[in-house]
């Protein structure tokens, strides 16, 4: 067995270009949705917890991003909290649900539910919640991982199994993708690859919507240009984002 600094790389390169190919169909139907609900005045919500919480941080307003999108977290779900906390809350039903009142979300309007394996209670609830609210709920999720454990939610049910839609993450049981040892893997592929699945669609949306005279891709705050013209941007996004006001 040789492992190298490309090792990692030999697993992840052909496995973004694999959960492209497999998930396109999808995520082209996503993404004409989210332009249509953006031109009415919709937003679009992100929630992950645990490092899946590095989904909505990573999307969320930067250079490039896109202006409708608001970020569902929390510090007691993100891994700064501590595995210990973190683990124990991602177990227990309901944990997650107080954030989607904070958020204020509309019927109608679509959240994206990031979580590799998918069985944990909290998410599985979270899912729940945001369906009885009327939204449309799309899962990041590995499929071949969630469907290989038993689920931790009363229901028995797993995230890609209650919600509206699913983005395949594919990947390993476990996440982790390189051998480094006999039955040992390092390396996990989950985060890169809904990150890369989530900026494929918001590029996609961005570009239509801007397309159509829509403002909402900011530039970066760190050139005069940048800073001006998102200042245009955040004034209209801070009418649903508490984030920005």
């Amino acid at each position: 067995m040789t492992t190298s600094i490309r090792s990692y790389a030999e697993q992840a390169i052909p496995h973004l270009q694999k959960i492209l190919d497999k998930n396109e169909s999808t995520m082209s139907s996503i993404v004409t949705r989210l332009v249509t609900d953006v031109q009415g005045g919709k937003s679009l919500f992100v929630f992950g917890s645990g490092h899946s919480g590095l989904f909505p941080l990573e999307l969320y307003h930067r250079a490039g991003g896109a202006s409708f999108l608001i970020p569902v977290v929390a510090d007691y779900l993100l891994p700064t909290a501590g595995p210990t906390v973190v683990r124990v809350l991602e177990r227990t039903p309901g944990a997650a649900n107080a954030l989607l009142s904070r958020a204020q979300p509309r019927a109608g309007e679509m959240i994206w539910i990031s979580s590799q394996s998918g069985v944990n209670s909290a998410v599985v609830d979270f899912a729940l919640e945001a369906k009885k609210m009327g939204l449309h709920t799309v899962a990041f999720s590995s499929v071949v991982h969630s469907s290989a454990v038993a689920s931790r939610h009363p229901s028995g049910k797993r995230l890609f199994e209650v919600c509206d839609q699913v983005i395949d993450l594919g990947g390993h049981v476990g996440d982790a993708s390189v051998a480094v040892a006999q039955d040992l893997r390092a390396g996990p592929l989950s985060t890169l690859g809904s990150v890369f699945l989530g900026h494929s669609m918001l590029v996609a949306a961005c570009a239509g919507l801007e397309a159509e005279g829509v403002r909402c891709t900011y530039t970066s705050v760190n050139t005069p240009e940048g800073e001006a013209r998102n200042k245009g941007i955040e004034k209209v996004a801070a009418e649903r984002d508490v984030l920005l006001r």
